[in-house]
């Protein structure tokens, strides 16, 4: 499998996980239907029951808000970069630039994923969006490698 198809995996798995939950959180339904974060101190936990929420990356979209905007782009920025290199054969300083965007780019997505998922507990979509990151950095260390090897 060459360098461009691992990248483009990577881009498809990292698109996926806006539909995979990033993190859960855990809440307690006690036997009168309230809802809490946590059995009151000296009650035993047993009448309650625990449910899980999932949360999902873009389940509060708000066009108004920058981070939201981020959020977007942490899972989508690999396709205004592949389509580019796809349909443009880029100079040398122009690739490096590009080169330089993605390793970036993918060193971004990760943190902003790693950040927006610390809320509660991690979930697939998490692990998955950073799995998919590292995989797409490592193709562009390797794609330097590859230029710079000796012909």
């Amino acid at each position: 499998m060459g360098i461009e198809r691992i990248k483009l995996v990577a881009a498809i798995v990292l698109l996926v996980c806006l539909a995979l939950p990033e993190y859960t959180c855990s809440r307690y339904v006690g036997p009168d239907g309230q809802t809490v974060s946590a059995g009151p101190d000296g009650v035993p936990a047993t009448p309650y029951r625990e449910v899980r929420e999932n949360h999902y990356p873009l389940e509060t979209f708000n066009v108004r808000e920058i981070g939201w905007w981020i959020a977007l782009l942490s899972f989508t920025w690999p396709w205004p970069v592949l389509i580019y290199r796809w349909r443009t054969r880029t100079r040398a300083g122009a690739a490096r630039a590009v080169w330089v965007a993605e390793v970036l780019l993918a060193i971004g997505s990760g943190w902003v994923v790693w950040e927006a998922s610390s809320v509660g507990t991690r979930a697939v979509g998490a692990y998955l969006a950073m799995a998919a990151d590292a995989v797409y950095l490592c193709a562009c260390i390797a794609e330097l490698r590859k230029r710079r090897a000796p012909k």
